[in-house]
């Protein structure tokens, strides 16, 4: 066969294939549904911080806002956004941004208050977000902005009020003039051998492999799941259905301390390793058997019965360990 009719050839079948594609492009799969402007209105929500582009149809006072703050936002955020235990503070902190512990909050950091808006109708409140009307969360806002004297109290926020604001901090922010002349090295880059001085594991970000789904704990995981195993022999003899039933007791604490250290004490400590937490939330410390005795009914209800903690199951807290400290409560808590 010659080359022109090869070429010839294999140009039919490309057409061909071309054809069968954009034949089965039309094809319908009956395969989900049909997306709506409604769908894409609830998605399209952003708001641009600089020109308040996207803000919605609504208003809110400083009156109003305080009411929605009190039933919604105080119970994280304190009263007058100062903070409930360790959650984040929203309002204070002016001057502080080159101190050694800036109090980054709305009033001292935040650039633009359209996005306070963006962030409060997408986010909050925590356990309920996108649950808010837009004029509650404009009233929400001006109350946040009141706190940090931006707005006065007799103020009512718009979409155009809101963009018309100059935060204090506006200018505080520089804009990344990037070098992108550079050349790139591609060999002998270094003047000398590189040296790595750090890493994240020993910094306690990222675990070690043991450290199976956790992040600052350097609890070995198969003494947890070795625990965790024996609970259902221990439950089994404590309630009399086992042959060692009558000499039978609960899990000890040595084999419950492991999982509160893993799960538990990374964040409630005098010196938290989890990410994000500087202090122990609530002032709740695990560190001692003596603080973890004297919280059991707290650990019991939030941890064993509701769920709630850890916090997201971020520690990653297994049906296996919750089961053991119920067992080892069950059984009187004992720490010795």
């Amino acid at each position: 066969m010659s080359k022109s009719v090869k070429y010839a050839a294999a140009l039919a079948g490309i057409v061909a294939l071309a054809g069968f594609a954009i034949a089965d492009a039309g094809q319908q799969y009956n395969i989900g549904k049909p997306v709506t402007e409604a769908h894409i209105a609830s998605w399209d929500i952003d708001v641009n911080g600089l020109t308040g582009a996207g803000l919605p149809p609504g208003q809110g006072s400083v009156a109003q806002g305080t009411k929605v703050w009190e039933a919604k936002c105080s119970s994280c955020h304190g009263e007058f956004g100062e903070g409930a235990g360790k959650f984040p503070v929203i309002a204070g902190g002016t001057g502080t941004l080159t101190a050694e512990r800036p109090d980054k909050t709305v009033g001292s950091y935040w650039p633009y208050a359209p996005t306070l808006f963006d962030y409060i109708k997408r986010a909050m409140p925590f356990p309920a977000p996108q649950s808010l009307s837009n004029d509650e969360v404009y009233a929400v806002t001006a109350y946040v902005l009141n706190l940090n004297d931006v707005v006065p109290k007799d103020a009512m926020v718009d979409a155009k009020a809101l963009a018309a604001i100059k935060m204090p901090n506006r200018d505080g922010f520089i804009k990344a003039e990037w070098d992108t002349k550079n050349v790139v090295c591609m060999s002998k880059c270094a003047p000398a051998p590189v040296k790595i001085t750090s890493d994240l594991v020993n910094l306690h970000v990222t675990p070690e492999e043991k450290e199976v789904g956790n992040v600052g704990s350097t609890v070995d995981r198969g003494n947890i799941e070795e625990s965790a195993d024996t609970t259902a022999a221990a439950a089994t003899t404590a309630h009399g259905t086992g042959p060692g039933a009558k000499a039978a007791s609960g899990p000890t604490f040595e084999q419950v301390q492991p999982i509160m250290a893993q799960r538990c004490t990374v964040c409630h400590s005098g010196k938290p390793t989890q990410a994000g937490f500087s202090s122990a939330p609530m002032g709740v410390k695990f560190d001692t058997p003596a603080e973890i005795k004297a919280q059991v009914a707290q650990i019991k209800a939030l941890t064993v019965t509701s769920r709630q903690m850890p916090l997201g199951n971020m520690t990653h807290m297994t049906d296996k360990e919750r089961g053991l400290l119920g067992t080892w409560i069950a059984a009187g808590a004992p720490i010795k």
